[in-house]
């Protein structure tokens, strides 16, 4: 795990899902990681231009449900408007009376001869084998897609 480094997160072996575990020194860089992770089960993140933005806010009582509403936003806007999420990411996790995110993601439209297609399309984002934790420095969530 690198501090400040887009894309930390690893996949791991789950039949008909794709567990993933993402990674960050803070909060809010382990949600972006996230968000990265789930871009790069469909197609190659790094070669997304940030052309384009959506603002995105969303809440929810707990953490888990936070990350659940997020990666599920993040599918919404590339299933219903082609957007390909790029690794820029502009991200805060707030706590009042519920946990929000506000943020700023960057992209453009979808174009598989530009950002390839890994060969998996993600359909939902579930709440099996969810986790999110503080292990020593970092941050560390976990979630499923199914696929």
């Amino acid at each position: 795990m690198t501090c400040g480094k887009p894309g930390d997160y690893r996949y791991g072996e789950h039949t008909a899902d794709v567990l993933v575990q993402a990674f960050g020194c803070t909060l809010e860089e382990a949600f972006k990681n996230a968000a990265v992770a789930l871009a790069d089960l469909t197609y190659h993140s790094q070669r997304v231009e940030p052309r384009e933005s959506r603002s995105v806010v969303i809440e929810y009582d707990d953490l888990e449900g936070l990350l659940f509403k997020w990666i599920d936003e993040l599918l919404y806007l590339f299933d219903a408007e082609k957007f390909a999420l790029s690794r820029k990411i502009e991200l805060s996790v707030d706590k009042g009376e519920k946990y929000v995110v506000r943020a700023t993601v960057y992209g453009e439209r979808y174009d598989i001869e530009k950002h390839g297609f890994t060969g998996l399309i993600v359909k939902a984002m579930t709440f099996h084998m969810m986790e999110i934790r503080k292990v020593g420095d970092y941050w560390v969530l976990q979630y499923v897609v199914d696929i």
